[in-house]
């Protein structure tokens, strides 16, 4: 059975913020073994689904179809950084959400209408991954610092109008990801 590896999720745009983000992060951690994400790949998950077999995929898609026809758009702003596990601990380097109930309701609708593809311990943590740290960080402390140093920061408020149904491609180099539908939430002209 040919199965794809998908999710749903929120494609975030580069801004300029993101980029002197980017920058000044990048040149604050230069010597940790940090692999950023492609920016041009970000995205904020709203339902990791796996590995999907072919003949699921026409339902799910009418399914996150009929979801973005009733469900309005909705404002969020990136802010902050932390990590997972911790920032005693990073391991993923990531910008923290900042939304109305939108996120957390477009999240939870997506979730029940494809229920049979969700872990019972499911939790939802929203959240922009920006770098992989991989064997450990070389200065904890230097990183525990850059962190806290960007805890007031917050990107300009984005408007989302639309969400995606993704795959995401393991390679050697890490996941490369794929649009392969795109759905519209209503009220387009808000």
């Amino acid at each position: 059975m040919k199965t794809k590896r998908i999710f749903v999720a929120i494609k975030i745009d580069n801004t300029h913020q993101i980029n002197e983000l980017f920058r000044q992060v990048g040149f604050d951690l230069d010597e940790e073994r940090i692999k950023w994400v492609n920016k041009n790949g970000f995205h904020i998950t709203l339902l990791f689904m796996g590995e999907t077999g072919m003949e699921e995929m026409a339902a799910i898609m009418d399914k996150l179809k009929t979801i973005g026809a009733d469900f309005d758009v909705f404002r969020l702003n990136l802010k902050s950084l932390g990590a997972f596990p911790s920032i005693e601990h990073p391991r993923i380097l990531w910008a923290g959400i900042n939304s109305t109930s939108g996120l957390y309701k477009l999240q939870e609708k997506i979730r029940i209408h494809l229920e049979s593809k969700v872990s019972e311990d499911y939790k939802y943590t929203p959240h922009l991954t920006i770098g992989r740290i991989k064997g450990g960080v070389k200065n904890p402390e230097k990183v525990k610092k850059c962190l806290l140093k960007w805890k007031e920061w917050e990107d300009s408020e984005l408007l989302i109008d639309k969400f995606v149904l993704m795959e995401s491609l393991l390679t050697k180099d890490g996941s490369v990801y794929h649009v392969l539908e795109t759905f519209s939430l209503k009220n387009q002209n808000v």
